[in-house]
């Protein structure tokens, strides 16, 4: 931030930043417009245009990547900006938008041109939005280098030293970073690399996805979602590469066919399988490295007839990759938990230390540990001043509910009802506060506190619990779950 002195001088605060942001979002974080027509095809205002949109057969099909452009001819849809409104889709649950985070960055900033919201289009792949990540972020750091208040704020400074860039990427913005740092001379000029909660060794949650409406019986959101998650670059570019797949008495990765067996498209987790492969020996630059920990997340699974079975437990392995088994010879869990989309594990990078914040995935760039952190890297302090350590408070709720019907809000991690606060608000515009339901000890113990809960009216919802510290949040749809629509 700058201020002027008695002469007219620019003053530079300790605590402001004039080098170049560039805010990456993750999967579905962008607003994407079809080009033509200008519908809004994905970023609509409302929460239950989403439900509508979902629930109809041809509600989605403008998302759908068609050959032209996997053939390389883009251009269809366009991006325009970063989610203003939470979102919602089946599996993914709800998407939060970069409001927050993008508003303290600005406060943070010399100017708030020297922030750049780069949106995209997260139904490409991730190398073809990192080669539009790497000129993007170029032209900007250009731009910005020739404004006047980066010309003001370097004279201040003591080094005198240019503007340089800084990337702020969550989820699958992580990957672009990763992938555009393979591109020679693109990160040149960065000085710091920002992943908060970036699946770097794949989602168990994308196979899920692309396995949505096969076995028991499921809302109509979530039949229609495999549809169009079969035809999407991005979705398979997270699918995990570690070993995931329980077969019995071992743990192997997923292999391209096992895609295809579970509805997903065999060529494209070909292709990603082997650019993950050409990234294994790439690093970022500045790397600092967020993850999310202390919520129920899928680690592992079985695949069964096509349909995925999945598994919130991996199975402990010794050095030689043999399992390790109790006295009578069983496999032994692990339960290590994540994001609730992303292991925590999953999330690693190489010998990169990490910085571990309780909270959901969706969440994790509008919690307020986070966006701390991430000025703290701007403004040069020490240390990223984060919520550290593996454990924390956890929260469990369904993504999707029949408006009316009751379902059970969990909480893990902390074992007395006193020490725990719940509140659920409609997260519209205003975030309006509609209850404050009491958490009490749950009949499966081990540190489960529930509160059942019923809404009657649709909409979009955040339930947010506190064990005294920012709470953890979560977004879930109420909705009327009606008839499929016709086309």
């Amino acid at each position: 931030m700058t201020s002027p002195d008695p002469l007219g001088l620019p003053f530079v605060a300790g605590d402001s930043t004039y080098d170049a942001v560039v805010v990456i979002p993750g999967i579905m974080g962008s607003r994407l417009v079809d080009v033509d027509t200008g519908r809004t095809l994905w970023g609509m205002e409302q929460a239950l245009q989403y439900s509508m949109r979902w629930r109809h057969r041809r509600g989605m099909a403008g998302l759908h990547v068609t050959d032209d452009e996997r053939a390389g001819h883009t251009g269809r849809i366009r991006p325009q900006g970063l989610l203003q409104f939470p979102a919602w889709a089946p599996f993914m649950g709800g998407i939060e938008p970069y409001t927050k985070l993008v508003k303290e960055l600005r406060n943070t900033a010399v100017h708030p041109m020297a922030i750049l919201e780069f949106a995209y289009d997260w139904r490409l792949s991730v190398e073809h939005n990192a080669g539009l990540l790497a000129k993007a972020a170029d032209d900007h750091l250009r731009a910005w280098r020739a404004h006047p208040a980066h010309d003001r704020a370097r004279r201040a400074d003591p080094t005198g030293r240019e503007g340089q860039l800084v990337l702020v990427a969550h989820s699958m913005g992580g990957l672009l970073c990763w992938a555009m740092a393979r591109i020679p001379g693109a990160t040149a000029e960065v000085r710091a690399t920002i992943t908060i909660g970036a699946p770097f060794h794949g989602s168990v949650q994308a196979t899920e996805v692309l396995n949505s409406g096969r076995g028991a019986p499921v809302p109509l959101p979530h039949r229609h979602l495999r549809a169009l998650a079969s035809t999407l670059p991005g979705l398979h570019d997270l699918l995990p590469t570690y070993r995931c797949m329980d077969i019995g008495d071992h743990l192997v990765s997923l292999t391209a066919e096992d895609v295809a067996a579970l509805g997903g498209d065999e060529e494209l987790a070909r292709d990603s399988f082997d650019r993950r492969a050409h990234l294994a020996a790439v690093s970022m630059r500045g790397h600092r490295l967020m993850v999310g920990t202390g919520q129920q997340t899928t680690q592992s699974l079985k695949l069964a007839d096509g349909v995925v079975v999945p598994q919130h437990f991996r199975l402990r392995h010794h050095r030689d990759g043999e399992l390790i088994r109790d006295a009578i010879g069983r496999p032994i869990p692990h339960i290590l938990g994540g994001d609730g989309t992303v292991y925590r594990y999953a999330g690693a990078f190489r010998d990169i230390k990490e910085d571990a914040v309780a909270q959901q995935h969706g969440a994790l760039p509008r919690c307020k540990g986070v966006i701390d952190a991430v000025c703290g890297v701007l403004t040069h302090a020490p240390d990223l001043q984060t919520v550290l350590g593996g454990g924390g408070l956890g929260l469990v709720v369904p993504d999707y509910v029949p408006a009316g019907e009751p379902f059970d809000v969990i909480t893990t991690g902390v074992s007395d009802p006193a020490r725990v606060t719940c509140k659920i608000e409609n997260a519209g515009e205003h975030d309006d506060q509609m209850a404050r339901p009491e958490l009490r000890v749950s009949d499966e113990g081990d540190e489960r506190l529930a509160v059942r809960v019923t809404l009657t009216t649709p909409g979009l919802y955040r339930v947010l619990v506190s064990a005294g510290a920012e709470p953890v949040t979560q977004l879930v749809l109420v909705d009327n779950p009606g008839q499929e629509g016709g086309d």
